[in-house]
């Protein structure tokens, strides 16, 4: 691959969560629509219609702020199970022309095409055909840019606009990038570019070109540094794909009908219940967990950690995840769905404990397992009295 030109893409979908909302029958009528982390006043704008472009809605703010346009848009919770679902298709659509795909967040994806000319034709040919199968395969509008580092990549993508395609060439990134504006830098705190913009004047990136990088970290600290590599171009050009480690993650639907916080917790052991018996087979036990509580109205609660007693059994784990499942509780809506994932595991130890009673609990759990195993999984249960 040496001397081959890196071709980095970067493929953005500005409006994912207003276009998954309008899928499902989230618009309609002609109401305009904004999509929320949750429909209460703290909530936060996340997205929103494009009728409301030039109103004081914008992203990051809260609802209460919104003032009389929220009397007549339509306010609604993100599904973030539908998100997450949405998400994990594109990667894998995306991985079909290229096995390193980065996300830094849901709607925008790094791809690295470097030398696929041959299976795919040109890199901006192959581009709009992503484009394409985005819009008739998931109904999402997207923008695309092409450089030669991720940065490049990305305000290409900025600047091409809904369904457009947008490639730097090397040799033209100085005369691309010079006018750009400021307000265009990713990974740049709001408090810094409206220092640039209002109190030094500096309002495109040719104009950060005079300055130091000693000048730059004495004005803005960490944030100068990051602002002299972006002015002269300096960028990853290697993608960072996320570290995958082994997991086991069980889920459940809670019924509305049984949604007392006793039936929850029930419900909840008995996903424990299901991973200590896999952890068993294996004879190993989880340093970490997560657990997801999605309620009904699609709010979402996620609390994770380390554990403080790694354990396989159940009654061990539970004691020490219920804690968590109990401050979930505290919000006194109906719970729809309950989700555990456990990772970073380690082989369980094979010292006796010799003041407990924690062999006679391993016996009695894997006596268990047998039975489930041989007359299935209803046969035999744990009482109340021990959850």
């Amino acid at each position: 691959m040496t001397g081959v030109s890196k071709k980095i893409v970067f493929i953005s979908t500005p409006h994912m969560l207003l276009e998954l909302e309008e899928a499902r029958g989230g618009g309609g009528y002609g109401t305009p629509l904004i999509v929320a982390s949750r429909n209460v006043s703290r909530g936060i704008v996340l997205d929103y219609s494009r009728s409301l472009e030039g109103s004081s809605v914008r992203k990051g703010i809260f609802l209460k702020d919104l003032g009389p346009v929220r009397e007549r848009a339509r306010v609604l919770s993100v599904d973030y199970e539908r998100l997450e679902e949405l998400n994990a298709s594109i990667i894998t659509s995306l991985k079909q022309y290229s096995p390193a795909v980065e996300n830094p967040a849901p709607g925008e994806y790094f791809i690295d095409l470097t030398g696929t000319r041959r299976l795919f034709g040109r890199v901006i040919e192959t581009c709009g055909r992503i484009l394409r199968e985005l819009k008739t395969g998931f109904g999402l509008t997207a923008s695309c840019g092409i450089g030669r580092t991720t940065l490049i990549a990305r305000m290409a993508a900025r600047v091409a606009g809904e369904g457009g395609v947008y490639e730097i060439f090397d040799a033209a990134e100085k005369v691309f990038f010079a006018p750009l504006s400021v307000d265009f830098l990713p990974d740049l705190s709001r408090s810094v570019k409206c220092a640039l913009l209002n109190d030094y004047g500096i309002q495109r990136m040719g104009d950060l070109r005079p300055f130091s990088r000693e000048d730059l970290v004495r004005l803005f600290g960490d944030e100068g540094r990051l602002l002299y590599d972006y002015s002269h171009g300096a960028a990853r050009q290697n993608l960072i794909e996320k570290k995958t480690e082994k997991t086991l993650k069980r889920e459940c639907i809670v019924s509305s009908e049984d949604n007392d916080d006793e039936a929850v917790r029930r419900r909840f052991f008995n996903l424990v219940l299901e991973l200590c018996s896999l952890m068993r087979e294996e004879h190993v036990v989880p340093r970490f967990a997560e657990i997801t509580v999605v309620y009904q109205d699609n709010y979402r609660y996620v609390t994770a950690g380390r554990l403080k007693h790694p354990s396989f059994i159940e009654a061990a784990l539970y004691r020490d995840l219920v804690f968590y499942l109990d401050r979930a509780l505290r919000r006194r809506t109906c719970v729809k769905k309950l989700n555990l994932t456990l990772s970073r595991f380690g082989p369980a130890s094979q010292q006796p404990d010799l003041f407990g009673d924690a062999p006679r609990s391993n016996e009695l759990a894997q006596a268990f397992d047998q039975i489930r195993k041989r007359f299935g999984k209803k046969s035999i249960g744990y009482g109340a009295d021990r959850l």
